[in-house]
């Protein structure tokens, strides 16, 4: 009996009125960010990533009740891959795609039996493609499943590990080579994305920060409204609600903050630019980033990465 997996309940609650068969198991994470450091053992990281949601919702004595979470849904991962096929249901967007990179390279090595399901990208269905199909779509869906191939499990092992080293050259390196893409080609567009992160070589500002600052130009915004700004500027949109307003406070951070926030928490909580803000924005000064985790990489204000926008790629700082 396959068993599917996703990082959402309503697919999973839609697949089961589909009348696809199979068990159904949520498996959610935000591994597109925060910290993966690679040298973090399993229960090392679920604190570190316990740590990092809880601030990052507001709520840092949540952390234990968070960890314990994250380590119930691995044991239920690793049950469940030990006895039947895993049917991981994958969008094309870097949200989606962290998240199969993490599983594949996870629980390929150990024998289990991986099957995936994407979706072609389609203008009515921005973002998490698969999320979007209909019932005849997702049962079709399913029956055209793949098996997880050898290459792609070792593209998979590859990238996990480069995602997570603290420093970007190796993946930059992977991401370099189209050709290595050649079984998950849509991995290699979100990696680039990721590598956009990186704080800009003239503004200091990751691509979504910039994204964000350019939102609210015409005047201040909820959270809602530049969570659909940075969606239009995406082919593929990925950020969330708890992403932008990661992004916000850490704008709002420091002594000379980009952004200034009206409010505790969404959906009461707005943002509007600062003097600062629209210079950075313009080119005239640069920011330095206040400490905050990329992949596996710990930045602050002296990392010596940055990206280049006119090359398109990350660069040592000089």
């Amino acid at each position: 009996m396959p068993i599917h997996v996703h990082g959402g309940s309503v697919l999973l609650a839609r697949l089961a009125e589909a009348g696809v068969p199979g068990e159904r198991l949520e498996w959610s994470e935000v591994l597109c960010e925060g910290p993966v450091p690679v040298e973090a053992d399993d229960e090392v990281f679920r604190h570190l990533r316990a740590d990092w949601l809880a601030e990052h919702t507001g709520d840092p004595a949540a952390a234990s009740r968070i960890a314990a979470g994250l380590r119930a849904q691995d044991e239920a991962l690793a049950a469940a891959a030990a006895r039947d096929e895993l049917v991981l249901w994958t969008g094309n967007e870097w949200f989606c795609q962290a998240i199969a990179l993490g599983l594949i390279a996870r629980l390929a090595p150990t024998g289990a039996r991986l099957s995936w399901v994407t979706a072609d990208d389609h203008p009515d269905r921005p973002g998490c493609s698969v999320s979007e199909l209909g019932e005849a779509a997702l049962a079709q869906a399913f029956a055209a499943r793949e098996r997880v191939d050898p290459a792609t499990i070792a593209l998979a092992v590859h990238a996990w590990d480069a995602y997570r080293a603290p420093a970007p050259m190796r993946l930059q390196a992977l991401v370099d080579d189209p050709a290595a893409f050649a079984a998950w080609p849509a991995l290699r567009d979100a990696l680039m994305l990721h590598l956009a992160e990186w704080p800009g070589r003239d503004d200091g500002l990751a691509r979504t920060e910039r994204q964000l600052l350019a939102a609210l130009v015409d005047g201040p915004a909820d959270v809602g409204a530049l969570l659909r700004a940075c969606g239009r500027a995406e082919a593929r949109p990925w950020l969330t609600d708890l992403l932008v307003l990661a992004r916000l406070r850490r704008l709002a951070s420091g002594d000379d903050p980009l952004v200034r926030l009206h409010g505790a928490a969404p959906p009461e909580l707005t943002a509007e630019i600062t003097e600062a803000g629209l210079a950075t924005l313009a080119g005239r000064a640069r920011w330095g980033t206040p400490v905050r985790w990329l992949g596996g990489a710990c930045l602050d204000a002296v990392t010596p990465w940055c990206w280049d926008g006119e090359r398109g790629r990350v660069v040592q700082w000089t």
